[in-house]
């Protein structure tokens, strides 16, 4: 598979000992250092076409030969912007969705749920991955650090965007776990295109031009090594002859296609009235139109590819040229050589001495030999300790940055950064020790946190003053509440002694009055039977009726009067009763608030 391709990292070396230095150099691609196999890499959209290995060999000319560009893979990755919505909740849950399908399609044993996948563990994320990994290449394993292993992995893949360690050692949560989830569903999206290709391919039995190309190119090295040029173009011919042809019949298909897409777009425009069967049609012409920019794309590689076998045949007859120019020169230099050596006379001192030195510059190289090896042993074990120790350093950066954040003095615009840049970085490529880290720790950083000390001491040097203020101030009002506590018991007290005297007035002026009542009652019966004697008696009972008429209405003005100063003297009292129990609960309720506001700043 493609994919499983792409994540071997070893491949077979071929053997160049039948060709010329100048030919290895026409066909290196110009890198330093020994001949190295470099890692195969897989195109980011991932359309069924092999991965490549590509050979960087030594340059032995004065000037390199350029890099000539693939046309099939990109020269490198720069980071990009993800313009995914990695913040809309109806993406992410569409992402979980296809995931879980995909995965319980393609027989993964642990239980899944979109609670699960919407904040995952570090070790859940990793079966997961591991899983994803393991349909490309079923042998994949991770090594000691999965959070070094999975952005490589990817980088691999050609995923189009960067995915940071640090992201690794918070998977779920919220920041985080959006661009992993994103990421594992392009995997999936991947697979599930790279199945479809295939169907397709086997139903179509056409072979992608990549495949022809890198049967071509296989079969064409191995008769370059082996010197056989004719052959090489032999094969450069049928190559282009059947790419010709390719070509043709594509241009016809692409003919056929917008026939059919013409008659496609007439049909739509009838049936533009019905909603039911649009959806359909337009979704069969945007793969036709996909179809046709497939094929456009096809023949711009297939021409490219041409442009680009010409000028590797032109420069191959120069090679041959210049080789045989070289050959020719390295021929008669020999037989120079040849004539000198058999010109020359040897006695056997001069011989003994020449075996002498022989063997004293072979001791000499192997004693080089030796020390070469210390040396390259020490330098090994002194890169794994500058490894061990530059892993450290990141370590500590990462901690310094989380408690930075948390001091809130990282990035330049937090609360106490005072716009400057605190973030710990480190540069592992610099050549001065003191360059690896972009802040001064000892100045800088211990300056800033000093001030932030200083200033959250004396913060809480004017919490706890006014803590006391407040514990004052609570005593205070809790003197002031009991003083008008026993205020309003003795206020209390007097009211009900008032309602008492109250009561009790009440009832002996409700008996004065019934007394008076039964007084008028006699009288106005004496009144009656007084009228009914004789008329000797009618004077004498005038008079008297007009003084008892007369002491009626005395005695009725004084009970009017003291009924009207009780009436008064009640209001009053009422009055100040409720006055004072409206002052007793002003005083309560302003208790109640301070003490709810001193328990308050005192927890």
């Amino acid at each position: 598979a493609p994919l499983s391709d792409a994540m071997k990292s070893t491949a077979t070396r071929k053997t160049l000992s039948g060709v010329d230095s100048s030919q290895l150099n026409a066909r290196s691609h110009g890198s330093h250092g020994d001949t190295t196999l470099k890692k195969s890499t897989v195109d980011g959209t991932l359309n069924g076409k092999p991965a490549t290995r590509v050979v960087h060999g030594r340059s032995l000319q004065t000037k390199p030969t350029p890099r000539r560009q693939s046309v099939y893979f990109s020269s490198g990755h720069t980071p990009r912007v993800d313009p995914r919505p990695l913040n809309d909740n109806a993406y992410i849950n569409s992402c979980i969705r296809q995931l879980i399908s995909f995965l319980s399609s393609h027989g993964y044993d642990s239980s899944l749920s979109p609670k699960t996948l919407a904040s995952p563990t570090a070790k859940e994320f990793a079966t997961l991955a591991l899983f994803l990994f393991r349909q490309a290449d079923e042998n994949f394993k991770f090594g000691s650090k999965t959070e070094d292993d999975v952005p490589m992995i990817f980088r691999q893949l050609r995923y189009p965007f960067q995915i940071s360690k640090s992201a690794l050692y918070a998977v779920g949560s919220q920041h985080t776990w959006p661009s992993l989830l994103t990421a594992l569903t392009w995997l999936v999206q991947m697979y599930v295109y790279e199945e479809e290709a295939r169907q397709c391919q086997a139903k179509k039995a056409i072979p992608e031009p990549a495949v022809a190309f890198f049967e071509y190119v296989s079969c064409a090295y191995e008769h370059f090594l082996s010197g056989d040029d004719a052959k090489c173009n032999e094969l450069e011919g049928e190559f282009n002859a059947s790419q010709r042809e390719r070509h043709s019949q594509i241009s016809c298909g692409v003919t056929d296609l917008e026939k059919e897409n013409a008659e496609l777009e007439s049909r739509l425009s009838l049936l533009v009235q019905e909603p039911v069967h649009k959806t359909a049609l337009q979704q069969e012409k945007d793969t036709f139109e996909n179809g046709v920019r497939q094929c456009e794309d096809d023949i711009a590689t297939v021409e490219a590819f041409l442009q680009s076998a010409k000028s590797d045949s032109v420069l191959a007859r120069q090679t041959k040229i210049k080789n045989s120019e070289r050959l020719d020169v390295c021929r008669a230099a020999l037989a120079q050589l040849r004539r000198q050596v058999s010109l020359q006379s040897v006695d056997v001192t001069e011989a003994k001495t020449i075996d002498r030195d022989i063997e004293k510059q072979k001791e000499s190289l192997s004693l080089l030999e030796k020390l070469h090896t210390d040396v390259d042993s020490r330098a090994y074990t002194a890169k794994v300790e500058a490894k061990d120790a530059l892993r450290d350093m990141e370590k500590c950066v990462q901690h310094y940055n989380s408690v930075a954040r948390t001091l809130q003095i990282v990035p330049h615009t937090a609360k106490y950064a005072n716009e400057t840049n605190l973030e710990g970085e480190i540069n592992p490529r610099s050549e001065a020790l003191n360059a690896m880290v972009n802040l001064d720790f000892k100045d800088t950083v211990r300056t800033t946190v000093k001030a932030i000390h200083d200033l959250h001491m004396q913060k809480k040097w004017n919490s706890e003053r006014e803590y006391v203020n407040l514990e004052q101030s609570l005593q205070a009002c809790q003197d002031t509440y009991d003083e008008k506590c026993d205020e309003a018991n003795e206020l209390a007290s007097k009211a009900k002694r008032s309602e008492s005297s109250y009561d009790a007035e009440r009832r002996r002026l409700d008996d004065m009055l019934a007394n008076i009542t039964k007084h008028i009652a006699s009288i106005e019966a004496e009144v009656e039977s007084l009228r009914n004697t004789s008329d000797d008696n009618v004077q004498e009972t005038e008079s008297a009726l007009q003084s008892c008429q007369a002491e009626y209405d005395e005695c009725i003005k004084f009970c009017g009067q003291e009924r009207l100063a009780v009436q008064n003297m009640m209001l009053a009292a009422l009055d100040a009763l409720m006055g004072h129990k409206q002052l007793i609960g002003d005083a309560l309720d302003t208790s109640s608030s301070n003490t709810f506001a001193a328990e308050g700043i005192q927890s």
